[in-house]
């Protein structure tokens, strides 16, 4: 326990001893009287003085604690810890406040904002003393200092903290810590001014359980002050809102919406979704944590859309995640370039399978030259290729050193690969293939003949990355539909060290690659290593969705990021239809962005190929689109973090125990809780108060 005014506590006990001194004083003097009988009188003279003895003991007493617990209440003891820094240390000091500004300080309790009480709890320390320097950090994912060093200009950092408002940006803690440090570090060896930093944060547990102290002076003190109470706020948010519009589809997109639940029962969650003149609800019962939710939406027009999701009917913390803005790009349905010795008319066969599969929903005896057209490899040219979106090749023969280089730089220049490795042949083309691709294809394994007599058959799947597309379209019946499966022909495989090991997705009992998925620059090239018509694949149900997922992801390689985070650095490659940087315009989500200054949202420019969008720190979420002509050709969502929606704050003891990094710390404890520690003198006050009136009663009651 300390006091406040230790000087009264002295004060009181010099005082205690005056009623005392008083009551010795004036005690009366026995007096000497002439009387002829004096039984009766001693009688009643012990009576009387046994009576005011007990009177006058009680009301020293009383009158004694009076004063002691008024000295007490003057003194203001407090209980607990000590403050390390508070307005009460004299000397020279240098004192650094940092304001967390982060996403979830926007959340409510009692309708008050977190904000709102880190402003006051900030503007304390931001006041004048005579021999203190201070600074403001305003801290996000860019924490930025009001002043370049330490200042006496308390009302400009007090009239910059009231401009202050929850940014929708999560916080780089470390970064604003080793802003504050640069601050707080002695700028001489004579420098002994006292070093201070508080800290006015939720101190959010996603946030700050890394956060490193240790970078700061060893002997700074480090106040925190949180502004939270003890139980995480109640918060319902949408963490992530995606709309994937499936290549082999055309206008059918997948929505897929991760709903959190940071409450301890379950809620009831209805969601909206609007892209374009579309709409759909999607509805469940969400437990603790998150739940995701999709279904599939049909779309009226091509190219990029923007899309909301919302939360519906929801009354909860932290409004800014009840929606998550989302973009989608639907194209008319693939066109195929098959390459293939094989004939049309050649049935049963591997490109006749890969025909029916790559086209499922087409009627035999239809013209599918919109969709799929055969190519022969000798007819392999530029002008040939260019309507296809995907090149398919299965059973081609030797391809001749022009055609290599055609597949090759396609590939490099984002055209996808389909690659059915059936023949013998099919290694050396793989091989020249990746030679051409000059360093920018580099396969997981390299594909060789399989030695001499080794027969190839009855092979079945020993390893499959089921989380990886396209395993992963079918979930949980992944092993129901892979266990029968027997694959024949094909080739052996080595690994190559210069590949990702990831980019195998399946091998076979014997070792070698079933399935292999490799970028190269903007494309993706996809080798199937079997043949189609010596294996029963192409008789199973998985058939179909197998290619349909593996021609899909090959086509997404080509689309470019689409979502991006509020606060943090934008580097965005437009897609190559998008063309030169000069002509595009870009305009933000609100109506009064149509007709941007330059570089509001950012900078585009022309590097190699492509155009790039460079944004050093976005600062509103919403829909961005990049537009020629008045026509959206490209389109970005920026959004608040889904970490700030867990409103769960780190308790105390784990800063002062693990995270302090030998450093003095205090934390202040819950809002509130340091209120409660300097209390004390008004319960010595009321108690003084009832000594006195037990004073008055007690001399009414001994009255005589």
């Amino acid at each position: 326990m300390t006091f406040l005014h230790p000087w009264a506590v002295w004060l009181g006990i010099a005082a205690a001893a005056a009623p005392v001194v008083i009551h010795l004083l004036t005690r009366p003097r026995p007096v000497r009287l002439p009387i002829s009988t004096l039984r009766f009188v001693r009688e009643a003279i012990r009576q009387r003085r046994a009576r005011s003895r007990l009177r006058d003991l009680l009301v020293l007493a009383l009158r004694t604690a009076a004063v002691l617990l008024l000295a007490m209440a003057i003194a203001r003891p407090q209980w607990g810890e000590k403050p390390l820094v508070s307005d009460d240390e004299g000397g020279q000091a240098v004192r650094v406040v940092l304001l967390d500004l982060s996403q979830s300080m926007a959340a409510t309790s009692r309708s008050v904002e977190a904000i709102e009480r880190a402003r006051t709890l900030a503007a304390g320390y931001l006041r004048y003393r005579p021999g203190l320097q201070a600074n403001l950090v305003l801290a996000g994912a860019t924490p930025r200092p009001v002043f370049d060093g330490p200042s006496t200009n308390f009302e400009a950092l007090r009239e910059e903290l009231a401009r202050c408002r929850a940014l929708p940006e999560r916080i780089d803690v470390n970064r604003a810590l080793g802003v504050a440090s640069e601050m707080l570090v002695p700028q001489s060896e004579n420098d002994n001014r006292r070093r201070e930093l508080v800290v006015v944060s939720d101190f959010q547990r996603s946030n700050w359980a890394a956060a490193d102290f240790a970078q700061l002076p060893e002997d700074t003190q480090i106040q925190l002050e949180p502004v939270t109470a003890d139980e995480a706020p109640a918060n319902l948010a949408i963490l992530r809102a995606d709309a994937r519009a499936r290549s082999a589809r055309g206008r059918r997109v997948q929505i897929e919406v991760d709903v959190g639940n940071f409450t301890p029962g379950a809620r009831q969650a209805v969601v909206e979704v609007a892209v374009g003149e579309a709409t759909l609800r999607l509805k469940a019962t969400c437990p603790p944590g998150k739940t995701t939710l999709s279904d599939e939406i049909e779309l009226r027009d091509l190219g990029w859309q923007p899309g909301r999701a919302s939360l519906v009917g929801v009354d909860d913390a932290l409004r800014a995640d009840d929606s998550r803005a989302f973009v989608v790009c639907t194209r008319p349905r693939p066109v195929y370039a098959l390459v293939t010795r094989q004939k049309a008319d050649e049935r049963p066969s591997s490109s006749h399978y890969l025909e029916c599969a790559l086209v499922p929903d087409r009627r035999l005896g239809d013209d599918a030259s919109a969709e799929l057209f055969r190519v022969d490899p000798e007819d392999l040219s530029h002008s040939v290729l260019a309507p296809a979106d995907m090149i398919v090749l299965d059973h081609p023969g030797k391809l001749s050193e022009e055609g290599v280089k055609l597949l090759a730089g396609l590939l490099r220049r984002g055209r996808p690969i389909l690659y059915v490795a059936g023949e013998l042949i099919d290694a050396v083309n793989l091989k020249r293939l990746s030679d051409a691709a000059a360093g920018g294809l580099k396969m997981p394994v390299e594909f060789t003949p399989p030695p001499a007599g080794q027969l190839r058959r009855g092979l079945f799947l020993a390893s499959v990355r089921a989380e990886r597309p396209p395993f992963s379209v079918f979930g949980d019946g992944l092993q129901t539909a892979t266990a029968g499966l027997r694959f024949a022909g094909g080739l052996s495989s080595r690994r190559n060290d210069g590949g990702l090991q990831d980019d195998l997705l399946a091998a076979y009992n014997d070792g070698s690659a079933c399935l292999v998925m490799t970028a190269s620059d903007a494309g993706a090239l996809a080798v199937v290593n079997a043949d189609l018509a010596a294996s029963n694949l192409p008789q199973s149900e998985a058939f179909v969705p197998l290619v349909e997922e593996l021609t899909d992801q090959l086509l997404s390689r080509r689309r470019e990021k689409s979502n991006a985070t509020c606060g943090e650095q934008l580097d965005a490659t437009l897609p190559v239809e998008a063309g030169a940087a000069e002509g595009l315009t870009i305009v933000g989500p609100g109506p009064d962005d149509a007709d941007p200054t330059p570089d509001r949202f950012g900078r585009l420019s022309d590097e190699g190929a492509a155009a790039v969008w460079h944004w050093p720190a976005p600062d509103r979420p919403g829909v961005y689109q990049v537009r020629r002509e008045g026509k959206p050709v490209f389109a970005m969502a920026l959004n608040v973090p889904a970490e700030e929606s867990e409103l769960e704050s780190l308790p105390g003891e784990v800063f002062t125990e693990r995270l302090a990094g030998g450093r003095k710390m205090y934390f202040h404890g819950t809002a509130g809780e340091g209120d409660r520690r300097d209390d004390a003198w008004k319960w010595f006050a009321v108690v003084c108060v009832v000594c006195m009136l037990g004073e008055v009663s007690l001399l009414l009651a001994f009255r005589t």
